[in-house]
């Protein structure tokens, strides 16, 4: 069995009401939503703080997705 290190997938979770009606919502929107997009980022960098999504192929929309990502750059110009 191999292990991705470019592909995670990710589930969105929702904790209480509000938050299973803003997914509700979004299954009504487009899946590059602006919105969507960010709670995808902040299920990542639970994950691992320093990477960013490049890509989300949809499993469950708009819950469940495979995100490829790539590691951000934390070096400064000296």
């Amino acid at each position: 069995m191999r292990v991705s290190t470019t592909t995670v997938r990710i589930e969105l979770l929702p904790e209480d009401k509000a938050e299973e009606l803003l997914l509700q919502q979004l299954a009504l929107t487009d899946p590059d939503n602006t919105n969507l997009a960010k709670l995808f980022e902040k299920a990542i960098a639970l994950y691992h703080p320093q990477l960013e999504i490049t890509s989300k192929s949809f499993m469950e929309f708009p819950k469940v997705a495979l995100c490829s990502y790539k590691a951000i750059s934390t070096l400064s110009p000296a």
